[in-house]
Formats: structure tokens, C-alpha cells, sequence
């Protein structure tokens, strides 16, 4: 009896086994949803539609683009943790970790399956073309004396990706980041705008973002966090030419699905992104709107997921909020 109740769920274990093959093998038959957590116009709904474009191609399949930009991304990025993991809802991932140390969502890496990332960028300090302030220096000299005398936009949710790494600026420079007076947005996109109307004195984002609005002279980089001069961006200054040892600090963007997706699946996704990510096409779009390249396996995303992780709550306890 013992033995014919083995082959029985000896059985039903391998048809389940064969029938899942099958399901990968046969993956995408439809189409693919594809959550941009960001709004149109934006660094990440741009790299998005390029990647997306290059997926359909591979797989005959629509990969259709959803802006969730709403909530400053987080809604969008829960969406995407929450998913069925059976391929057909993936997004792109960028610096989540504020979130669930701010108590706005429970995400970790533990909610996501890494596929790859394609990209970092280091974030920038904008303000309008006429504005007083000319360096970083003179925003950090303005907030001490007076940490209400600024509207600081996030580009998302406060403190977001690109606030997050000006936060680390304040913070060494004595500042008390609690204090200051932080304005969320639907986005870099949106932040800008909101900029440029006049609603905010200078906003945190990266300079591809703002590429079109610096060409305009409606917006002015102060400076970026990155550790040399951007050769797409030769003629603005690193923050530590303005402020000594001012730190790096920017943002990731990766392709990456819901926790448990079939690693058949995720074989077929990072293989096609690291095809993408090579090829000529893909390197003059990001280099041409001036887009940080940076590629990592699903391992290497996965590392740098965990690191990102410690380094957000690290920065965060150090401007207190994070107990």
C-alpha cells in the first residue's frame, strides 16, 4: 500500500514537473505587463520603453508599459512585489529601500525576483536659471542659517532615491534633514516641472532627466554627486569641487519580477537584457540622453540590492529617521 501511495505522488510530481516545463519552455504567449513605477517622460519610463521595445522583438510578444507613478512610485513597486510571479508582470526596480524603513511599504529583496540591472545614475542639485544660489555651498550655508528658508523638491516621495544621497550631504555637513522642508512629486519629471513653475527653490534628480530643461535655460545643475565630472555632462561640477568630501550617491534602475518567478523564465529575461544592454542600439540611447551604464546579473543585482538595503538604513539612522 505504502509503495503504490510513492508512485502515486511519484507521479502527480512529475506531471506538475512537465507540465511547468512546459509552461516556461512555451513563455511569453501572451502579452507581458511591464510597471514603470515612475510618469511618462521620466529617466525611468525612458530606459523602460527602450528595453520593452527591444523585449518584443525577442519574444514576439507586446511588453506594454504601465505608469504607476502615483504615491511617488510605491504603489508601483508594491504592485510589482505582489504579483502572480508567472512572467507576465515585471517592471523595473530602482532604489526601494526608504520605503520600508520609513514605514511605507513592507519591500526588501526578499519581495522580488532580480533578473538585471542596466543602469546608475548619480543624482544632481537643480535650481532655476535665475536662481540666487550658485553651489551647493551656498544651499548648505542658507539651511544653516535658516533649514525652513528652502523648498526642497524629491523628485518622489521625500526622502526618495535622489534625496536620499543629497540627504548624506546635509547630514555631514551638520545639518538636520528632519527639519527642512522636503516637497514629494510623481516623479523627476513632475518634480521638474514643479521647479521650473517656481513651487520649489531646487529638486534633487539626475541630469539626463533635466537634460531637455538645462538645454532650455529654464533649470540650472548646481552640481552632481558623482565621483568625477559626467563626460555627457563635462561642464558641471562634483559636489565635492563645492562642499569638501561630499559623497556619491545616486540611483539604480533594474529589471526584476515578483518573488518565485520559474528560473526558466528569469533565464530567458536576464539572457535577452544582457543581449539589449550590448548592443549598439542600446548603448547610443542611454549614452546620447546621457544615462549612467552599469550591467549586473541576477546575482550581481541581488548584492547590490542588500547593499543598497544597509547603506539607506545607515543614512537614515543617521538623520534620525530611522530609530
Amino acid at each position: 500500500m505504502k509503495n503504490l501511495l510513492k508512485m502515486a505522488v511519484a507521479g502527480i510530481l512529475a506531471s506538475g514537473m512537465a507540465s511547468f516545463a512546459a509552461f516556461a519552455d512555451d513563455w511569453p504567449n501572451r502579452p507581458v505587463t511591464v510597471i514603470v513605477a515612475a510618469g511618462a517622460g521620466g529617466g525611468t519610463d525612458a530606459t523602460a520603453r527602450w528595453l520593452a521595445a527591444d523585449f518584443e522583438q525577442k519574444f514576439g510578444k507586446p511588453f506594454n508599459i504601465v505608469n504607476r507613478a502615483e504615491g511617488g512610485g510605491i504603489p508601483g513597486i508594491t504592485e510589482l512585489a505582489n504579483a502572480t510571479p508567472d512572467g507576465y508582470t515585471i517592471g523595473i526596480l530602482f532604489n526601494y529601500a526608504p520605503f520600508r524603513l520609513l514605514g511605507m511599504g513592507n519591500l526588501s529583496s526578499d519581495s522580488y525576483t532580480p533578473i538585471a540591472q542596466y543602469n546608475f545614475d548619480y543624482a544632481a542639485i537643480h535650481v532655476k536659471e535665475n536662481s540666487e544660489l550658485k553651489s551647493v555651498a551656498d544651499v548648505v550655508e542658507k539651511l544653516k542659517a535658516d533649514p525652513q528658508s528652502l523648498a526642497i523638491g524629491c523628485g518622489a516621495v521625500c526622502p526618495s532615491s535622489w534625496s536620499s544621497a543629497f540627504s548624506k550631504v546635509l547630514i555631514d555637513n551638520g545639518i538636520d534633514i528632519k527639519v527642512l522642508r522636503w516637497v514629494p512629486s510623481a516623479g523627476a519629471a513632475a518634480g521638474l516641472q514643479e521647479l521650473v513653475a517656481g513651487g520649489v527653490d531646487l529638486l534633487t534628480a539626475s541630469l539626463p532627466e533635466a537634460a531637455a530643461l538645462i538645454d532650455a535655460k529654464e533649470v540650472r545643475p548646481l552640481a552632481v554627486l558623482a565621483p568625477e565630472r559626467l563626460k555627457a555632462f563635462p561642464d558641471v561640477p562634483i559636489a565635492s569641487e563645492q562642499v569638501p568630501n561630499a559623497a556619491p550617491g545616486g540611483v539604480f534602475r533594474a529589471v526584476a519580477g515578483p518573488a518565485g518567478m520559474p528560473k526558466e523564465i528569469v533565464d530567458k529575461l536576464e539572457a535577452a537584457t544582457k543581449e539589449i544592454y550590448d548592443s549598439e542600439q542600446f548603448q547610443k540611447n542611454m549614452s546620447e540622453r546621457g544615462f549612467g551604464l552599469r550591467y549586473a546579473d541576477r546575482q550581481g543585482l541581488l548584492d547590490w540590492m542588500k547593499q543598497h538595503e544597509a547603506d539607506t538604513e545607515t543614512v537614515l539612522r543617521a538623520a534620525g529617521a530611522v530609530q
